[in-house]
């Protein structure tokens, strides 16, 4: 499975295992959240329907972030919202 594999390669680029969670959340405009943890970097990602493919573009975008070195971000529709922001 192509995200199996995404995730995979961004682990081995970062050094560190990716943990990815299905989150339901009433805002809308969310997409997802990078977390950096002790030991592990936590992914969580919109998935309204559980079984449906519509949030691989959202995990995609979260792995494309995390391989380029974000971590503690919040991605809406319009952008990325950092610590502080």
């Amino acid at each position: 499975m192509e995200i199996d594999r995404l995730v995979k390669e961004t682990e081995k680029k970062i050094g560190k295992p990716i943990v990815l969670r299905g989150i339901q959340s009433p805002d809308r405009e969310w997409r997802g959240h990078i977390a950096q943890r002790p030991g592990y970097v936590l992914i969580e990602y919109r998935d309204d329907m559980a079984g449906y493919f519509w949030h691989y573009d959202i995990i995609r975008q979260l792995l494309a972030l995390v391989a380029s070195g974000r971590r503690n971000i919040t991605v809406y529709e319009g952008g990325i919202q950092f610590p502080g922001n």
